[in-house]
């Protein structure tokens, strides 16, 4: 059986950069839209190639530390990660969600 694995998610620029002014560790992501976006499609060559699914964890800027907030996390790479556990996890018992092709 494939793991699903959640990955933080940026809809465009735009809400990459509205993102990085809200993490408290903008130092840990790539200063770029497009570097982030290499690198994210490097990650998820690598889910796939191991036989896994990878599922969008779309995040807004606008509600994000809220949700790291109500979960006990900071609104850095331990809640992305936290947060895209939970899309994964929420997907697993639904069906729903964006799978990362």
């Amino acid at each position: 059986m494939s793991d699903v694995i959640g990955v933080a998610w940026f809809k465009d620029e735009r809400t990459y950069r509205e993102a990085l002014d809200v993490f408290t560790d903008p130092g840990n992501m790539p200063a770029r839209y497009e570097d982030w976006r290499t690198l994210v499609r490097k990650q998820c060559e690598l889910i796939k190639s191991g036989g896994n699914v990878a599922i969008r964890a779309d995040i807004d800027p606008q509600t994000i530390v809220q949700w790291c907030n109500a979960h006990g996390f900071k609104a850095d790479s331990q809640g992305r990660t936290a947060f895209a556990n939970h899309v994964a996890l929420e997907y697993q018992k639904t069906g729903q969600g964006i799978i990362i092709e």
